[in-house]
């Protein structure tokens, strides 16, 4: 581990100390040997649809039924008595232009995500940067203020998919680290989008959202290379898998604040066991059919089993 990567650990965890006077919500958090199927669903206006139980959901895995070992629904209704906020900046891609963008934006999406229960925190994916959380605006523009991109990514789009191992294995570091917070975790990837064609990458994300899910954060993207447009670019596949299937949502950086800075307001959480999983490492696709016409689904699509082999 680097001498920056500890510093960022250390920053984060004594923010705990200071402000997690409450237990973890333990409702977050997956049971050993469950694999976590988070769902977002919603009628054909894209308001959640609220009344779902257990029976109406089926799942799927390589086709075949796995029966549902656990089913929770999370509401932020009522509020949490605490939520944080990680605004996760991608400085191996993010250029000059998008990096200035992208300070703007987040600036202007502190008030909404520092309400009467909220803390923020503003990390880089080098972890050049680490705020801790704080609920101070002004100390966390200062911290914006102070953010610079990486040489790398100053040379522009093709420098995109520069190490995206390791963009998610920083991903998935961070949100191990909000496990341990009480109440509601939202991880905000701030991007100008990159592509994971290649197997090896493949695997790092499937890998990193089985973290971020087993973590119990919610990760919303946000393309800030969009940030002129209200729709998304092409460049986005990575982007919208990692979001939906955490529970999270993709916005163009043209969005509103409130929007990308919100958790879902209605989460379906299915948990299935994994005791009968061969532990091959194999790769599983996933569908969620729920007995209802006339509805969308977002949630994940795969994952790998687990890999007992050294």
């Amino acid at each position: 581990m680097s001498i920056l990567r500890l510093l960022a650990s250390f920053s984060l965890l004594i923010s705990l100390v200071a402000i997690a006077q409450t237990a973890p919500d333990s409702n977050l958090n997956v049971p050993l040997g469950h694999l976590r199927i988070p769902v977002v669903v919603t009628d054909k206006q894209g308001k959640p649809v609220s009344d779902l139980h257990v029976e109406d959901f089926k799942v799927l895995d390589n086709g075949k039924p796995a029966p549902i070992a656990e089913f929770l629904t999370i509401s932020t209704a009522p509020p949490a008595q605490a939520h944080f906020t990680v605004f996760y900046f991608d400085d191996r891609r993010l250029t000059m232009e998008e990096m200035n963008n992208a300070r703007q934006v987040v600036a202007a999406a502190l008030s909404s995500a520092l309400d009467s229960n909220g803390y923020v925190a503003i990390v880089t994916g080098t972890d050049s940067t680490n705020s801790g959380f704080l609920r101070d605006p002004n100390q966390l523009r200062q911290t914006l203020a102070s953010m610079h991109t990486t040489t790398f990514a100053a040379q522009g789009t093709r420098a995109h998919n520069f190490d995206l191992i390791g963009t998610y294995a920083s991903l998935a570091d961070y949100a191990s680290r909000m496990s341990k917070l009480p109440g509601r975790r939202l991880l905000v990837l701030i991007s100008p989008g990159f592509s994971a064609d290649f197997p090896e990458i493949r695997s790092a994300a499937t890998a990193a959202i089985d973290r971020i899910v087993q973590s119990g954060v919610v990760l919303n993207a946000l393309n800030i290379q969009d940030v002129a447009s209200h729709s998304l670019g092409d460049d986005n596949i990575a982007l919208a898998e990692l979001s939906s299937a955490t529970g999270g949502s993709i916005f163009p950086g043209s969005s509103k604040p409130s929007a990308f800075t919100q958790y879902p307001e209605l989460l379906y959480l299915l948990d299935i066991s994994l005791s009968t999983i061969r532990t091959d490492g194999s790769s599983h696709q996933l569908k969620v059919i729920v007995s209802r016409p006339g509805i969308r689904l977002h949630t994940r699509v795969n994952y790998v089993a687990p890999n007992s082999k050294p």
